[in-house]
């Protein structure tokens, strides 16, 4: 037969402690069934605090806590239960988890001893307790109450007879008696402030977040041609425009699940992977565990530093074309490297159909070094060719009636530019109300 099941009530039975008691391990069971099914991982602490006082003298203890258990109990300390002992470090302590331990409930072991024995697995100890009557405060009684013998543990001490919550992980003890505590231990949790390393990262996402942020917003401003944004950066500039003010939230709600907190955060660094991964595509990150939240989330952590703490750098760059005498402009490189790590792009727009610009105007423009730009335009020489684009390339912005033109590196004149301070540039004219900008690309590899 069940230990929890119903009572079975009827009249003139002879009514026994033991019918009450199996009537409390029946609503209590019913209360757990339906809690838990409302929240996954619904245990953990609620709040935490370690005394810093006990750690110099070699000892670990709570100034208070509260929470609930695995198998479903709560329990808050000092108010409604007693203080635990502090737990003293052995000189050799390595890597150890301290717990708190409460023993199960089980058939066959008494739930109330008060036995101080560390061998005693009685979940209770009685107390006195004076109840007043709630309808008037002229009477009370004297009854005993039970309660919750917890205590400090090493994880490895408690076998299979407790239930337990991790509270810290203890490095080492030094030669001085100090316990030295692991600061990136999360403890299980049912609000991450209870563990202050998970309230630290949603804090650092934030800031992170704002930072990339402000600098993504201000080239996405620069549209208007003097600078470059293009569609991936709206589009990321939307992801985090989106996510600061949920961080903002996260960061200063209580009540927040580390559950909903690595949900959060791992779509964040899934969408982000869209710009910032080469592959596009997000990380396998490690499947969520309420016993080893540092684990869990230091991989998407460290993805989202990398991801947001990337430096930015435009990978276009305009280069001012200024007009001369006889048709030619020239453009006075910022950087002669570019030269063998940028790819050239030349927007053309005039006065004519577009089809027409595209056609006509590679063949008559001279594009060389500004020494030999004469010698090019007397002698008839070819130049720097030109090749149409089918479209805007995706790092520069898009201009209605333009034509997009790629400068050909594999031509022999290209080589003359490497000993001169820019470029030159011949229209003849044919072209009515002629407008151009000169773009350089940084290959992506140069760009990393």
């Amino acid at each position: 037969m069940s230990w929890k099941h119903k009572v079975v009530w009827s009249e003139g039975m002879l009514l026994q402690p033991q019918h009450l008691q199996q009537h409390d391990r029946f609503l209590q069971t019913q209360l757990e069934a339906r809690v838990t099914a409302l929240r996954a991982y619904g245990w953990g602490f609620s709040a935490l605090d370690i005394d810093p006082q006990q750690l110099a003298l070699g000892k670990v203890s709570l100034l208070s806590y509260s929470g609930i258990f695995p198998d479903g109990t709560p329990v808050g300390l000092p108010f409604d239960d007693e203080m635990p002992p502090p737990l003293t470090i052995p000189d050799d302590a390595r890597d150890l988890t301290v717990v708190l331990a409460l023993p199960s409930l089980r058939p066959g072991i008494p739930e109330v001893d008060d036995n101080p024995s560390i061998e005693n697995f009685a979940r209770l100890r009685s107390a006195e307790y004076e109840v007043w009557d709630s309808n008037g405060l002229d009477s009370s009684a004297l009854m005993s109450v039970g309660k919750l013998r917890v205590r400090l543990a090493f994880e490895g001490d408690v076998a299979d007879a407790y239930t337990s919550l991790g509270i810290a992980h203890v490095v080492e003890k030094r030669a001085d008696n100090c316990v030295v505590l692991d600061r990136g231990y999360c403890p299980p949790c049912l609000d991450i402030r209870a563990a202050e390393c998970l309230k630290a990262m949603v804090d650092e996402v934030a800031g992170l977040v704002q930072q990339r942020g402000e600098a993504t917003a201000s080239r996405v401003a620069r549209l208007d041609g003097s600078g470059a944004a293009d569609i991936a950066d709206i589009l990321q500039l939307q992801v985090l425009n989106r996510s600061l003010p949920l961080m903002r939230h996260l960061s200063t709600m209580s009540g927040l699940h580390p559950e909903q907190l690595y949900r959060d955060l791992s779509a964040l660094a899934g969408e982000l992977a869209t710009f910032s991964r080469d592959d596009k595509r997000t990380p396998a990150y490690p499947v969520y565990r309420h016993t080893a939240l540092a684990e869990t989330f230091a991989p998407v952590m460290l993805e989202l530093r990398r991801m947001l703490s990337t430096v930015m750098d435009t990978r276009a760059i305009a280069i001012p074309l200024e007009e001369r005498q006889y048709g030619i402009r020239v453009a006075v490189l910022p950087d002669r490297a570019l030269l063998a790590s940028a790819t050239f792009i030349l927007v053309v727009q005039a006065q004519m159909a577009a089809d027409s610009v595209r056609s006509s105007f590679p063949s008559q423009v001279k594009i060389g070094s500004m020494e030999k730009i004469r010698d090019l335009v007397n002698l008839q020489l070819p130049g720097v060719g030109l090749r149409p684009l089918p479209a805007a390339p995706r790092q520069l912005p898009f201009y209605a009636g333009c034509t997009y033109f790629e400068l050909d590196r594999s031509s022999e004149y290209w080589q003359l530019l490497s000993q001169s301070s820019g470029f030159a540039i011949h229209v003849p004219a044919g072209f009515p109300g002629l407008d151009m900008q000169f773009w350089a690309i940084r290959d992506l590899a140069q760009n990393e």
